[in-house]
């Protein structure tokens, strides 16, 4: 969907994102070929967390107006850098998943958006906001990224019962729950570019 409203509608912002979502794709893809030989998968989501944190913090400061906003996206951005150097150059401290970098992130991203929202309705315009794309994109990041907050936060709090009992089967579920709010996000994504193609004719 991201594709069909480019071959429309040229926007830097909106190849950000495409060009995020296309490098996590292959990064799950790469990352869930090692579950079943029980390689380590760290690294990937390591990384996955880094474009995150570098694509979806760009996006927003180009989307914010405000500089008290382009601040907080550019920290973000830096941020998660930092996390990235910490684990992987300095310390090499991965053995774990980062539960507590993709929640910080989620918290972040969730804060962004109702940033958005607010600078949204606070900017006036003659067509609805459903005729924008960005209202559908940050509709999509809200759904995904405040499921994924408590999932993210939920696995460190099990973490500690996989070591002592190997509860596998409750971080299967949480991942799974994860899965079906990023379904979801994908069908807003679908819906907006449909809507917006529609009434633009």
């Amino acid at each position: 969907m991201l594709v069909f409203y480019l071959r429309i509608y040229n926007q830097l912002r909106i190849w950000l994102l495409f060009i995020f979502c296309g490098s996590a794709a292959v990064l799950m893809f790469l990352a869930s070929s090692m579950v079943l030989p029980q390689k380590n998968n760290i690294a990937e989501y390591d990384l996955l967390l880094l474009l995150a944190s570098v694509f979806i913090s760009l996006y927003f400061f180009l989307t914010f107006k405000v500089a008290l906003k382009k601040y907080l996206a550019l920290m973000t951005l830096v941020a998660g850098l930092a996390n990235f150097a910490q684990r992987n150059i300095l310390s090499v401290s991965n053995a774990q998943f980062d539960s507590i970098g993709f929640y910080s992130f989620s918290v972040l991203v969730v804060i962004m958006i109702f940033m958005y929202f607010n600078q949204a309705l606070k900017t006036p315009s003659k067509d609805s906001i459903t005729l924008n794309f960005d209202f559908w994109i940050n509709i999509s990041l809200l759904i995904y990224y405040t499921g994924a907050m408590m999932i993210f936060l939920s696995i460190y709090a099990l973490s500690g019962l996989v070591k002592e009992w190997q509860d596998h089967l409750s971080i299967g579920t949480l991942w799974a729950a994860q899965n079906i709010f990023l379904f979801l996000s994908s069908l807003c994504i679908t819906a907006g570019a449909l809507w917006i193609n529609y009434h633009r004719k």
